[in-house]
C-alpha cells in the first residue's frame, strides 16, 4: 500500500497557475486541457494528475511565456493572473533561479528554464528585453514550431515509453511472483535486473539534458540521479521530462498544430483575447499584446480570429435570450451585463 501511495504521488505534476497542460486523447489530433487549478492549488502551483497506468504518453505540460511586450513596453503576468507594469527594467533586473525567474523584486514561477532560454540568446545578441519577450511570444504560438518541438520529443523519448511499463510491472507484480513462486535468489537477480533498467533510464536522461535540451540539463541530471534510487521516480521519468519538451510552446501553438480548431479551450482563448474584460487592470494590453501572434498564428493555418466570435450552443437552456461573447454564459431575460466578466455587455441570440 505504501509502494502504490508513493507510485501515485510519483504520478503527478506541479506547475505553475499560469500553465496548461495537454494531453493528447488516445484516437485522433484531439487535445484535454488539465488546468493545474482544478484540484489542489497553493499560491504559485497547482496539481496536474498523470494517467497511472498506462503511462502519460501524450502529456504536454505547457507554459505560456511571462513577459509580455507591446508598443507601450513591458509587461508580465504574475502567479495569480494580475499584469504588473515594468518600467525600467532591463538586463540587469532579469535573473534565474531555480524554479522561478526574477524580475526586479519579483518573482515568477516556471516549469523549466526552458522557456528562458530565449531571453538569454537574445541578451547574448544585445538585444532588449521588449524584443526579446515579443520574439518569445510569436515562437511560442508558431503551429509549425510546436509540431517539430512535438515530433522531436516522440523521437528522443521513444525509450522511455519502454522503460516505465517495464519497471512498474517488474516491481508491482514481477518481484511479488517470484518471490512466491520462485524463492529469494530468483527475486534478488530480478530485483537487479530492474535497478539495471532504473541505471538506463537515468543514463537516458542525463543524455537529454547534455545533447537534447541543454537548457534544462541541471534539472534533467537531477531527475537522472534520483531514478537511479527512486523506482517509482524512474517510472515515471517520461511524464516529469515532457516539462522540457514543451517548455517554450504556448498550448495554442500546439492545439493549432494538429488541426484541432474546436477545442473548446482554444475557442476560450480566443474569446478572452478578443474581449478583454475593461474592470480589470492590464487585461486589455495583455489582450492587445497576444493578438498580434495569435492572429499570425491561426493565419499560418488558414483561420482567421473572427471565426472564434460565435455565439453559444442554447440547447441546454432554450429560454436563454443572450449570451455573453467572453465566457458563453447563458442568460435569461432582463439581464444586461455578465458579472463573471465585469460587466461585459451580452448579445442577444
Amino acid at each position: 500500500m505504501v509502494a502504490i501511495l508513493l507510485y501515485f504521488w510519483e504520478s503527478t505534476l506541479w506547475l505553475p497557475l499560469r500553465g496548461i497542460a495537454l494531453r493528447k486523447r488516445w484516437f485522433g489530433n484531439r487535445w484535454k486541457a488539465l488546468d493545474p487549478t482544478s484540484l489542489i492549488a497553493t499560491r504559485e502551483i497547482g496539481l496536474v494528475p498523470m494517467l497511472p497506468f498506462p503511462p502519460d504518453f501524450g502529456l504536454a505540460p505547457c507554459q505560456a511565456p511571462s513577459l509580455f511586450a507591446d508598443e507601450n513596453g513591458l509587461f508580465l503576468e504574475t502567479t495569480d493572473g494580475r499584469i504588473e507594469i515594468l518600467d525600467g527594467i532591463g538586463w540587469e533586473d532579469l535573473k534565474e533561479d531555480t524554479h522561478h525567474l526574477l524580475v526586479g523584486n519579483r518573482k515568477i514561477r516556471i516549469t523549466s528554464k526552458r522557456c528562458i532560454e530565449i531571453l538569454r540568446r537574445a541578451k547574448q545578441r544585445g538585444e532588449a528585453p521588449e524584443a526579446a519577450a515579443r520574439q518569445a511570444m510569436w515562437l511560442a504560438f508558431s503551429p509549425s514550431r510546436a509540431a517539430r518541438e512535438w515530433k522531436r520529443w516522440r523521437l528522443v523519448s521513444s525509450p522511455l515509453r519502454i522503460y516505465g511499463p517495464v519497471l512498474a510491472l517488474g516491481f508491482f507484480a514481477g518481484l511479488p511472483l517470484a518471490y512466491v513462486k520462485l524463492g529469494t535468489l530468483p527475486t534478488l537477480v530480478l530485483a537487479l535486473w530492474l535497478w539495471c533498467v532504473m541505471a538506463w533510464t537515468g543514463c537516458h536522461l542525463w543524455w537529454l539534458g547534455k545533447r537534447v535540451y541543454p537548457g534544462a540539463r541541471s534539472a534533467l541530471r537531477t531527475d537522472a540521479l534520483l531514478a537511479l534510487i527512486v523506482p517509482f521516480h524512474a517510472m515515471r521519468a517520461m511524464e516529469m521530462a515532457s516539462v522540457h519538451a514543451v517548455g517554450t510552446t504556448h498550448p495554442v501553438g500546439l492545439i493549432l498544430s494538429s488541426g484541432d480548431f474546436d477545442n473548446p479551450w482554444l475557442g476560450g482563448f480566443v474569446r478572452r483575447v478578443l474581449h478583454p474584460m475593461s474592470g480589470v487592470t492590464g487585461d486589455n494590453r495583455r489582450a492587445n499584446a497576444l493578438r498580434i501572434p495569435l492572429v499570425r498564428a491561426l493565419a499560418r493555418c488558414g483561420r482567421e480570429i473572427e471565426e472564434f466570435d460565435t455565439a453559444p450552443d442554447r440547447s441546454s437552456e432554450p429560454e436563454a435570450v443572450s449570451y455573453c461573447p467572453r465566457c458563453h454564459g447563458l442568460f435569461l431575460p432582463g439581464v444586461e451585463t455578465c458579472a463573471d466578466c465585469h460587466g461585459m455587455k451580452l448579445r442577444r441570440f
